[in-house]
Parts: C-alpha cells; sequence; structure tokens
C-alpha cells in the first residue's frame, strides 16, 4: 500500500515536472506580457496627493517615477487602483487612435454627474459619432470665417473698452466673461446685452468642482457644482420650450438646429449644450491668460509678435479682421502653439479599456483606467529641447495646421478631437490681435500657472493696463 502512495506521488511529482517545463518553453518562445511597473502610494489613494501637491510643477512628480518606472506605469489616483499613467507619446498615440475599438472614454464620477451622461466625454459609439458630427457642423469653415470671425471681434473690442476703464484687471477672470458670451451667443442666441452675469458666477461654482469627491455635502465645492449645474440645466430647457413655443422667429444657434431636428431627447440637448458652453468657457479663456503670461515673461516674442499685428493694423486702417488676415499671422501662430504645449489647457485624457490590451512587453487588462497626461509630454526634455522654456520659435517651420508631432497633443486626437479646436485658434489670434495693439501692461504682483486639478492661474493674472501711444 505504502509503495502504491510512492508511485503515484512519484507520478504525479513527474507529472507537474513535464507541465512546468512545457510552461517554461512556451514562455520562452513566446514572453509573457505583464502589467506595466508599479508606483507604490498611500493606500487606496495611491499618488492622488503627490500629483495634487506638484500642481505647479506636475513635470517632477513625472520626472521621479519616469526615472523608476518608465514612461508608462501604474498606480491608484483619484480612489482608482487600477489605473495606467502614459508619458509616452507613441504608446498615448496609440490610445487615441483605438478609440472604440481597444478604448472609450472614462472621466470621473464627478465630472460625469457635473457635465451630464449624455456630453461629449461621456457618450460613446453611434451616439457619440452623431453628437460630435452636430458640434463640427456648428463650428465649421463657412461660420469660423464669417459669423465667429465678426461675434468674436465685436464681444473683444466691447471688452477692451471696459477693462481700459478699469485700467486693473485679474485677466483670466476677464477673458472667461468674453469667450463665454460668445459660447452662449452661437450656442443659445444669448444677446451680450442681456447677460447680467448670472451664468458666468454659475460657471465660477461648475468648473471648480471637476476633480472633487461626488458626495453633496453642503456648502462643498462638489456640491456647489451640482447646484450650479441645475440652474445651467434649467436655462437650456427653457431656451428649448421658447423654440417650440415660438417657431417662427428665426434664429442662427446650435440648440435650434438641435430641437428642430428632433433626433435627440431634451436631456441629450441639454447635456450637450453645456458641455460645449464648458469646453469653451475653459479652453481657450484659459489660453488667452497664459499667452499674455508667457509673452510678459519674453520680451523678445512680444515684440516680435505686436511687430506682426502693428503691421495688420496699419495696412487694415480701422477695418475689422478678414479671415485673410487671420492666415497670416505666422508668428501669432508660433506663439499659439507654443502656449498651447507650455501651458497645457487640456492636461490629461480619460480612457478605459474595453478588453485586454497588448502593447509591446505589457498588458493592460479590460476595465482598467489609462490617464494620458499629455502636460508631463509636452514638457519632457526627451521631447522639446529646453521643454521648460517659451520658445515660440520652434514652430516656424511648421506652418498654420496643427503638426503631426505625437508629442504635441493639445486638442485630444483621432474620434474624440476636439470639433471646438479651430474656434480656439482663432479666439485666441484675435485676442493676441486686439490685446497687444491697444495696450502695455504690467503685472499687478507675481501670479503662477496651476495645472491640477483644474488649470489656470493662481490669482487670475491681475495686471496694470495702459494704452499704447
Amino acid at each position: 500500500m505504502e509503495q502504491q502512495i510512492m508511485y503515484s506521488w512519484m507520478a504525479g511529482l513527474l507529472s507537474l515536472c513535464v507541465v512546468l517545463v512545457i510552461i517554461w518553453l512556451k514562455a520562452r518562445n513566446h514572453p509573457k506580457h505583464k502589467l506595466p511597473p508599479r508606483s507604490r502610494g498611500l493606500p487606496f489613494i495611491g499618488d492622488t496627493i503627490s500629483l495634487l501637491r506638484w500642481a505647479y510643477q506636475p513635470r517632477k512628480f513625472f520626472d521621479e517615477r519616469q526615472r523608476r518606472l518608465g514612461p508608462v506605469f501604474r498606480t491608484s489616483l483619484f480612489g482608482n487602483s487600477r489605473t495606467v499613467v502614459s508619458v509616452d507619446p507613441e504608446f498615448n498615440k496609440y490610445v487615441l487612435a483605438n478609440e472604440s475599438r481597444l478604448f472609450h472614454a472614462k472621466y470621473p464620477t464627478s465630472f460625469r454627474n457635473l457635465l451630464g451622461k449624455y456630453s461629449l466625454l461621456h457618450t460613446h459609439g453611434e451616439m457619440q459619432r452623431k453628437l460630435h458630427g452636430m458640434a463640427v457642423n456648428l463650428l465649421r469653415f463657412e461660420r469660423l470665417s464669417s459669423v465667429f470671425m465678426d461675434d468674436v471681434q465685436d464681444l473683444l473690442r466691447d471688452g477692451m473698452e471696459k477693462w481700459e476703464k478699469k485700467r486693473d484687471i485679474h485677466l483670466q477672470h476677464e477673458c472667461h466673461r468674453v469667450v463665454l458670451k460668445l459660447m452662449a451667443k452661437q450656442l443659445l442666441d444669448i444677446s451680450p446685452s442681456d447677460d447680467k452675469g448670472e451664468i458666468y458666477e454659475a460657471f465660477q461654482e461648475f468648473t471648480g468642482a471637476g476633480l472633487t469627491l461626488p458626495i453633496k455635502i453642503p456648502g462643498s465645492a462638489y456640491a456647489k457644482g451640482m447646484k450650479a449645474r441645475e440652474f445651467l440645466i434649467k436655462m437650456i430647457y427653457k431656451s428649448m420650450e421658447e423654440r417650440r413655443d415660438h417657431p417662427e422667429i428665426e434664429r442662427n444657434d446650435l440648440l435650434t438646429s438641435l430641437v428642430r431636428d428632433g433626433q435627440f431627447s431634451d436631456e441629450i440637448i441639454a447635456d450637450l449644450i453645456l458641455f460645449l458652453l464648458f469646453a469653451g468657457y475653459e479652453t481657450s479663456s484659459t489660453a488667452m491668460a497664459f499667452a499674455v503670461k508667457f509673452l510678459t515673461e519674453n520680451p523678445r516674442a512680444l515684440e516680435e509678435l505686436k511687430a506682426e499685428h502693428n503691421a495688420i493694423l496699419k495696412a487694415k486702417g480701422g477695418e475689422k479682421l478678414t479671415w485673410d488676415d487671420y492666415l497670416s499671422m505666422k508668428f501669432t501662430h508660433c506663439v499659439i502653439k507654443e502656449t498651447l504645449r507650455r501651458g497645457n489647457v487640456a492636461p490629461a485624457l480619460f480612457r478605459e479599456t474595453t478588453q485586454d490590451v497588448k502593447y509591446k512587453d505589457i498588458v493592460i487588462p479590460k476595465g482598467w483606467l489609462v490617464i494620458v497626461f499629455l502636460n508631463a509630454m509636452h514638457m519632457d526634455e526627451n521631447n522639446y529641447s529646453q521643454a521648460l522654456a517659451f520658445d515660440p520659435w520652434r514652430w516656424e517651420n511648421e506652418g498654420h495646421e496643427m503638426t503631426d508631432n505625437p508629442a504635441f497633443i493639445p486638442f485630444g486626437k483621432g474620434a474624440r478631437l476636439c470639433p471646438g479646436y479651430h474656434l480656439a485658434r482663432l479666439e485666441i489670434a484675435l485676442f493676441l490681435h486686439y490685446f497687444v495693439t491697444k495696450f502695455k501692461w504690467e503685472p499687478l504682483e507675481a501670479d503662477r500657472i496651476r495645472h491640477f486639478p483644474v488649470p489656470g492661474m493662481e490669482k487670475g493674472l491681475p495686471i496694470r493696463l495702459y494704452l499704447e501711444a
């Protein structure tokens, strides 16, 4: 009996050895994919506190981890322990190029609740394509070169007349107001003269709640943000009712097109309009303030920019700018690209794997969050010489259009390319034209760029304005 047990044990051991040898041979011929290396932070919160601590110098956060772990690593951020962070240009391009097939957008719960489940950030598949197409149609070339071209200039001129009287302003806040008025007019047909400031006040609360714990504690940023959402959604619903009650009134805005089209429910329409208001409010206006901040610190760039725009101003003789004038602003487009690279108004993109994703020697399991950190990539010395310097001349040979450089993704890529990126560049260019030809300025106090959780100037960029002679 004991001998039988011994033979059985030996046979089992031999079988196990054979299995292990087979596994080893397969592993040798087919190297095993593995999870990305792990950054060990605090339990549950992981690297969240570390990232927020470096909100003003994010490059330091990424440099330290990239040296230890490489450009793609896993960690825990914003309460999600199944998170992969990437600052690798090639992998980032791969992620964005495989939207819908291997990845789809997945943003934190607070963002989803604030913007709504039907915002362009959260929809997928056919719904996302239809809504994205609607937004692209609103911002098509014909409208940009005529309607938007005129409206942007009117609002900038009007805004700057008010700034002239104030003399001391917080530039970022004033740019927010101008851009929000433009988007409200184009999306909802709200005349700037009808805006009493309530939309702007609501948006201040709304945007401050993006990356927060989604718990409605009275007085918390999240609770204030959700209350602001309720106000804004009610405003949009009221506008929809007005269009249905008075179809005879001619309007040339996106909301009217969506209501008449009849494809989408009121909830879908409201979420789309709110998202477009949010996107326009945040990106263009923040980039305007960043551009002035960088130009203030780089007199040579400011001098060249002023020379370009003074020449245009002299040639126009007080007339409004045309689309051809906009295209002629060669150094301005260099300044805009460098501002977007150095300022990073959209610092990160969030994606979730829809299946196990194998890339080179790593695998990312289905259902994991992948965060493409654009700001780390844009400020990496491996991608840009003197990456922390503001150097518009690095773009001199790139031309007017955005580059295909995988290390430069200011507006996303692929199916989720920001539908408003042409408008954003137009707004920034026209702002720079009117601002540098009308004003000289000086900082009222030192200010710095905050990259997380919402990009912007820490103090709103307080400056004193002087009229150009």
